[in-house]
């Protein structure tokens, strides 16, 4: 008896499932120049920690938060990331402002940092960005559905109208002889 040839995959087969697996990966975010955003990212705070260090200090306490969402964020876009990176950009600035007036000092910053209405500020503002996030697809929702029963409501009464001009030969179930 010869033996059979091993089964093998098309080129085509194996470059199908290739593509299909980059693909999932590029739907999850996967493997999308995080590498490289990495390296800014590090590059970013080394430079900010030599030339700015209360203003490095502040911020790397504060965005915990977006850190956090960027890791759970399973969006290509990134859409919870921007939405708690925003809100807690906005619950960080009053207290760079601060500061800043304060001598933009190290001392400056701890002080900052041991005031628990700071700590509130800047993860109360993320935790607002965590529920528009949340909350919006179901206010959009809502919008949606009113603007479809406004439509309906149209479309009814344009029918309507056109059964009274046209007879009931034009809603199709008019009695056939």
């Amino acid at each position: 008896m010869a033996a059979r040839p091993a089964p093998t995959r098309s080129k085509t087969s194996a470059a199908g499932a290739e593509s299909s697996e980059s693909a999932k990966q590029l739907a999850r975010g996967v493997g999308v120049g995080s590498g490289a955003l990495a390296t800014v990212a590090i590059a970013v705070v080394t430079l900010l920690a030599v030339t700015a260090l209360p203003l490095c200090l502040l911020l790397l306490a504060g965005l915990i938060p977006t850190m956090v969402a960027s890791m759970m964020d399973r969006f290509r876009a990134k859409y919870l990331t921007r939405t708690v990176g925003a809100m807690n950009l906005a619950g960080i600035a009053p207290l760079a402002f601060r500061l800043w007036s304060d001598g933009f000092t190290v001392r400056a910053a701890t002080d900052i940092l041991l005031h628990p209405v700071s700590w509130l500020m800047m993860y109360g503002a993320a935790a607002i960005g965590w529920a528009i996030f949340l909350g919006m697809p179901s206010v959009a929702r809502s919008f949606v559905d009113i603007r479809a029963d406004h439509l309906q409501h149209q479309l009814k009464a344009r029918a309507k109208q056109l059964v009274a001009e046209w007879g009931e030969e034009v809603t199709g179930q008019a009695k056939r002889d």
